[in-house]
C-alpha cells in the first residue's frame, strides 16, 4: 500500500500524463473540432501578430530613401 507521499507523486504523474495526451489530440472522448474551429477561442495578440507579419510578407522590397 502506498503511503500519502508515493499517493501524491503517483497523482501527480497521472495528471501530468493525462493532460499531454489532451494536448497531443489522444482523447478520444474530446471533439477537438469544437476548440480548433472555433475563432473565439483564438488568442487574438498571436493573430494580430500574424496578420502583421502576412501583411509585410506582401510588400514588395525596396532601397531605403538615402539620407542627408
Amino acid at each position: 500500500v502506498p503511503d500519502a507521499a508515493e499517493r501524491a507523486m503517483l497523482r501527480e504523474e497521472f495528471i501530468s500524463r493525462m493532460y499531454q495526451r489532451f494536448l497531443d489530440g489522444e482523447d478520444g472522448d474530446f471533439d477537438y473540432s469544437q476548440v480548433d474551429e472555433n475563432p473565439d477561442l483564438d488568442n487574438l495578440d498571436i493573430v494580430s501578430q500574424d496578420a502583421e507579419e502576412r501583411y509585410f510578407d506582401e510588400e514588395e522590397p525596396s532601397d531605403a530613401p538615402q539620407l542627408e
